[in-house]
This record gives structure tokens, C-alpha cells and sequence, in this order.
């Protein structure tokens, strides 16, 4: 009997410190949503600014969807190969219910001859319900919305739309992401998408010609300053001409 509590004792110490902590979700400044291990690890984050524009009558109308505001749950992914999720659900004071749900996933890619693993998030889910019914909008299953190298953080400076529909209305909902787009969901480096990196480096190089300009005004100015310099040494007759036009009385 002693040796069969032990037995118990034993498995439970044992289950207890190999079973996984589940994930605790947090909220930082304001504006990023993220999930973090039973260690304190942070293990997904994102970052920005989301507004729905439901289509329905040819409504142009759309209303903040703040994730912060929202309960928020999800679930990292255990490996390399499987899915994460995070959500943010908001309950208004009617009694209706907003989800917004985002799913990330990895491929291999083949990029300059050569397969890379990379991160994607390939769907957004848009839940509303209200008075025992709901509405499900999803966005396309080819659809890859954001893509960066694995363990790299998706940086971007611009605006992306995204596009929901429902198999039961015949009217899409629109997800706008406003920049800044931050999101970190398996690793700590940063990628840049293609227009930011773009544009960064036009301003980038505008900048230097910015730069280029003023040197050159700056130089023009100096050369024309010693010219006339040189001119008044050099010239003897208006050397004098100079001088004399300094001896002029003063007109009161």
C-alpha cells in the first residue's frame, strides 16, 4: 500500500513539471495584443490598428476595432510546423459580440533558388453575434497577408486591406490595417515588407539629395564670396574705386 501512494505521489510531482504551462495574454502601452508562455517568454505579439467596414447597403463607414479593448486569447505554436492564433473579442453595450480572429501558419518557400521556411498570416475570421444568431466572414484560403522569413518580426509602414466574405451574405466586410504594422509571432528579428522597404529607401535617398544640394549651394556661395575677394586685390583701379566709395560722407 505504501509503495502504490508513492506510486501516485510520484506521477503527480512528475505530470505536474513535464505538462506545458498554458499561455497567459497581456496588453502593452495601449496598442499591442500578445500572448506569453507559463515562463514569461514572450511567444507572439502584435501590433496595429484595425477598422471594419461592413459593405452592406454600399455603407463607405468604417468603425474602430480596438484590439486592446477586447478579451484576448490564443494559443502560440508548440513547434515550427503548427498553427498560431491569437483573438480579440469586444462586447458592446447592446449585447453584441465582435471576434477578430488572425491564424498564422508556415510553408516552405522557395526564394532565389532556395527553400525557406517563412511565417504567413493566411487568415482572418470576423465574428459577429448577436440575439442567438451569428455571422462568420473569412478571408480567402489562398490568401497570404503578411509573410516574413521565420523567427523574423513583419514590419510595415503602409496600409493593407483585407477582404472577408460570409457563404450566407452576399456582402463583404473590410479589415484595414493602419499603420504601424508590428507583428511577432515566432521569432525576435525584423523584416520590412516590399512598399516600406521601397519607400524607405526613396526618402533615404531623397534625403541625400537633399544634402548633395545644400553642399553645393554652400560651396557655389563660398567660390563667389573669394572671387569677389580676389577681384578687389587683384584690380588696382577698383581697388581704389572700392576705397574711395568708403570715403564718401554719409547722407543724413
Amino acid at each position: 500500500m505504501f509503495l502504490f501512494y508513492l506510486f501516485l505521489i510520484i506521477k503527480t510531482v512528475y505530470s505536474t513539471t513535464t505538462s506545458p504551462s498554458s499561455e497567459s495574454s497581456f496588453v502593452y502601452d495601449n496598442q499591442t495584443i500578445g500572448l506569453k508562455k507559463g515562463d514569461g517568454e514572450t511567444c507572439m505579439s502584435v501590433t496595429f490598428q484595425v477598422k471594419i467596414l461592413n459593405e452592406q447597403n454600399n455603407n463607405s463607414v468604417p468603425i474602430d476595432f480596438h484590439l486592446p479593448s477586447g478579451l484576448i486569447k490564443g494559443k502560440c505554436a508548440p513547434d515550427r510546423k503548427s498553427e498560431a492564433k491569437i483573438s480579440s473579442t469586444i462586447e458592446e453595450s447592446d449585447g453584441r459580440t465582435k471576434t477578430l480572429k488572425f491564424v498564422f501558419r508556415t510553408e516552405e518557400m522557395r526564394v532565389k533558388r532556395v527553400d525557406e521556411l517563412r511565417w504567413q498570416l493566411n487568415k482572418v475570421i470576423y465574428v459577429e453575434k448577436f440575439a442567438g444568431s451569428s455571422a462568420v466572414f473569412e478571408s480567402d484560403n489562398s490568401s497570404v497577408i503578411f509573410s516574413a522569413p521565420l523567427t523574423q518580426k513583419y514590419v510595415c509602414e503602409d496600409r493593407i486591406n483585407v477582404t472577408l466574405h460570409s457563404e450566407n451574405f452576399d456582402f463583404p466586410i473590410l479589415v484595414m490595417f493602419s499603420p504601424e504594422i508590428d507583428v511577432q509571432p515566432y521569432g525576435p528579428k525584423i523584416y520590412l515588407c516590399e512598399r516600406t522597404r521601397k519607400r524607405t529607401l526613396s526618402e533615404s535617398l531623397q534625403n541625400r539629395s537633399t544634402v548633395f544640394c545644400g553642399v553645393v549651394l554652400a560651396l557655389s556661395s563660398i567660390a563667389h564670396i573669394v572671387g569677389h575677394m580676389l577681384r578687389r586685390h587683384f584690380m588696382p583701379h577698383r581697388k581704389e574705386l572700392y576705397e574711395n566709395l568708403d570715403r564718401l560722407p554719409a547722407i543724413n
